[in-house]
């Protein structure tokens, strides 16, 4: 099955058209947490996270799971 992001030895692979409005996927590549969103105007959004506290976060994360997972470490930011 064709995934919308993946990572092999040739680098980062980016399908927007396998992506679906509205969500986030998300990959690992070279250190660096990559967020990608698929606007409501079929815009693709890409967003690069180096905070190695929310890359491990996010390295544990599943498709089902990435929003969950932002949100708390949102939360966790505003408490501080």
């Amino acid at each position: 099955m064709d995934r919308p992001i993946s990572v092999d030895d040739g680098g980062l692979k980016i399908k927007p058209e396998l992506m679906k409005q509205d969500r986030i996927y998300h990959c690992v590549y070279e250190n660096r947490a990559l967020l990608f969103f698929l606007d409501e105007q079929k815009f693709l959004n890409c967003y690069e996270i180096d905070e190695p506290e929310l890359v491990d976060i996010i390295k544990q994360c599943d498709e089902e799971s990435i929003e969950a997972a932002l949100k708390k470490y949102g939360a966790t930011l505003t408490q501080r």
